[in-house]
């Protein structure tokens, strides 16, 4: 009956979840929510021997908090920003929800590995006579009581091993999305990151450029308190520049604050920006020009500026349609653009959002592309995404194939979803040095 309805559950929520990856509405997302939280409750009731009624209250009431704890996030786009206190008790709560959707998501996607291990082991426990306890050491111990003796006689025997074995995915997933959320979602990294320019000026040697990506400012999601300790981070490493690559704020009250917080660290040439494709959900482009303007940071479409002997060049978010999602067929005519004052012998950085602008920069000329949008996967090992071998170009350092161009992408300040394991939120300080 379990296996009908997870079925069931499975097919219900994938046209729900692909309509909230190919149109993104907040109004979507709790929707999504109860259909991803449905389908894991049951496949833990399902698979995980000893999941009793019991667990199952805890852990529908578990789900059903979280989803309410969602609701002000998209309620306030309508209905205006809600009362202070609201806020404050939302940020109370927003942590430990993070952790459950976090968990409930892992397991979900661990479940091929861990629901037909449970099945199994249910089925093999059915099978087995049922034999009195085993008298064991510990009973003849003075002074331990019996039911003691009885808990742990269990657990050491094969039949406590084999029905504590499928908890160890779902229970893992817990205790990482506590350590991601918890902990590392909130320990920013300065990263150093030295690049080897050919024909790098000599006058240019040592030249330190700062890049902050991917804040997604909003009250509720990442907080101006995370980008003060960021930006302070930046504050003392004597930049020549500091460039925002994209999506620093989700919410159009909070866009100027979040500029201007990084207006305030000090730089010997100026703030050099683009956009990402959040600002685009933001306003319209002329409310976005104006924002930067008010901040005096300089903001590059398509268009390139000569600073300090280095041509900084800026695209947008190529998109068409409703929905700004990368169109990389508008890319070369955004490249000309931008690249059409540069004059020879100019070692040139572009600024783009997306990182899958770079397959088109090769034969350019362009030195180095500096890029976010990916969040580094959120998840890595030993400084790399693990989700590098389905999306290339997500973290670090990339060189061009056919030429000198390189790539640096930031795994970002912030977060979508307040979680990182193994790839902590990061201010970068990139320095030039020849090759």
């Amino acid at each position: 009956m379990f296996g009908s309805l997870a079925f069931g559950l499975a097919s219900a929520a994938a046209p729900v979840v692909a309509q909230s990856f190919n149109r993104p509405r907040m109004g979507v997302i709790p929707l999504v929510a109860v259909a991803l939280f449905a389908l894991w409750v049951v496949l833990l009731r399902w698979a995980l021997p000893g999941f009793g009624r019991k667990l199952l209250r805890v852990f529908v009431l578990l789900a059903a908090a979280t989803v309410l704890l969602m609701l002000p996030r998209v309620l306030w786009r309508w209905a205006g920003a809600p009362p202070g206190w609201v806020t404050a008790l939302h940020g109370l709560f927003l942590g430990p929800s993070k952790v459950v959707q976090v968990a409930m998501l892992a397991g979900i996607v661990t479940a091929p590995l861990w629901v037909p291990l449970g099945l199994w082991v249910q089925r093999w426990l059915r099978k087995q006579p049922v034999v009195p306890k085993a008298e064991t050491a510990l009973a003849k111990v003075p002074f331990v009581p019996r039911r003691v003796v009885q808990t742990v006689q269990p657990l050491l025997s094969r039949r406590g091993l084999l029905q504590t074995l499928p908890w160890v995915l779902p229970g893992g997933a817990m205790v990482a999305a506590s350590y991601g959320v918890l902990y590392e979602a909130g320990h920013i990294a300065l990263r150093r990151v030295r690049i080897a320019i050919p024909g790098l000026p000599k006058e240019l040697w040592g030249f330190r450029i700062g890049q902050v990506t991917d804040i997604h400012i909003s009250r509720f999601q990442t907080q101006l308190r995370h980008l003060e300790r960021g930006m302070e981070l930046l504050a003392g490493e004597k930049l020549d520049l500091l460039c925002p690559t994209g999506d620093l704020c989700d919410e159009p009250r909070l866009h100027l604050d979040t500029l201007r917080l990084i207006k305030q660290v000090p730089t010997r040439l100026g703030h050099i920006a683009c956009v990402g494709n959040h600002e685009l959900y933001l306003a319209d482009r002329g409310t976005i020009s104006r924002a930067y303007e008010k901040a005096q940071i300089q903001l590059l479409e398509e268009e390139s500026a000569l600073i300090g002997g280095i041509r900084l060049a800026g695209i947008g978010f190529a998109h068409s349609g409703r929905v700004p999602r990368l169109d990389e067929s508008l890319v070369p005519g955004q490249l000309e653009s931008a690249l059409k004052d540069r004059r020879q012998g100019e070692p040139t950085i572009l600024l783009a959002h997306h990182p899958h602008v770079f397959p088109h920069v090769e034969g350019k000329g362009v030195a180095l592309q500096l890029s976010g949008h990916t969040h580094g996967g959120q998840v890595g090992f030993l400084g790399k995404s693990v989700l590098e071998p389905v999306y290339p170009l997500i973290r670090g350092h990339y060189r061009g194939q056919h030429d000198p161009s390189q790539l640096f992408v930031s795994a970002g300040l912030g977060h979508w979803l307040q979680f990182r394991f193994g790839c902590p939120p990061e201010v970068v300080v990139i320095e030039l040095v020849p090759a």
